[in-house]
């Protein structure tokens, strides 16, 4: 297969690529020619210019963190890139370009670096990715808990069943823009999409307004891990007596 599109987008479901051009900062070079079939390999050459080298996704491309996600997940969305439910779309040019990529993988590609990325140490979101000002913990909890957590578990965790993917590990700012794309129709809307019809029903009855939507997304960062604290090399005691063989002052 060969790769000679300078334009790089996702390749894996349930996670919209990004369609990049002059005017993003940090524009990635073209994919090499390659016809490996190691998942490490693929990730590297084609993930990681856009995601990061640890799946973690990367704020000035608004590409977001993939690490540790579910195989059956992405295989679900892969499914639903030829079958017309992802990526059909032009008016959502991320996902739109994200397909032309995960059609041009073959198959035995595609299955090595979702079982990659599946291994990946997830990443926890901090700082910019996780902060959010002027939200309700409460009346996001409420929503959560009366809206989503009967499909994505009490603690966001997802549900092979329902199909429904984990909601923690992903930035604050990726969890507000699918939601908006639910709920404005440029997701979730295509013919035989269950899944994502749901999620278009749920954001257009239940979420008012955007002030819930961000309320309901804070409240999901709550269920990640806190993020670990930098600590502080703890200083090693002096050895022996310091003024041992040292004069005293003579008065």
């Amino acid at each position: 297969m060969r790769f000679t599109s300078p334009i790089l987008t996702l390749l894996l479901p349930g996670t919209c690529g990004i369609l990049l051009h002059a005017a993003d900062p940090v524009p990635p070079p073209a994919v090499p020619d390659t016809q490996s079939k190691s998942g490490v390999t693929i990730f590297q050459t084609v993930c990681a210019q856009c995601h990061g080298s640890n799946g973690e996704g990367k704020i000035e491309l608004k590409t977001p963190s993939i690490a540790g996600n579910p195989a059956w997940y992405k295989n679900t969305h892969l499914a639903n890139i030829p079958e017309g439910r992802r990526g059909h779309d032009a008016a959502d040019p991320h996902s739109f370009m994200m397909a032309s990529i995960a059609k041009a993988l073959q198959p035995e590609q595609v299955k090595a670096v979702v079982a990659h990325v599946e291994k990946m140490p997830a990443v926890i979101p901090t700082g910019q990715n996780r902060e959010m000002a002027g939200v309700s913990m409460d009346e996001g909890m409420r929503l959560f808990q009366e809206r989503c957590m009967e499909c994505h578990r009490y603690n966001a965790s997802g549900e092979m069943t329902f199909g429904s993917p984990p909601l923690t590990g992903l930035q604050a700012w990726y969890l507000e823009d699918q939601l908006r794309k639910f709920k404005t129709g440029k997701r979730g809307t295509a013919k035989d999409d269950i899944n994502g019809a749901k999620m278009v029903q749920m954001t257009t009855l239940f979420i008012e307004d955007d002030q819930m939507l961000r309320d309901v997304v804070a409240y999901i960062m709550t269920l990640n891990p806190e993020p670990e604290v930098a600590k502080e090399p703890e200083k090693k005691p002096v050895e022996g007596n310091p003024f041992e063989g040292k004069q005293t002052a003579q008065r």
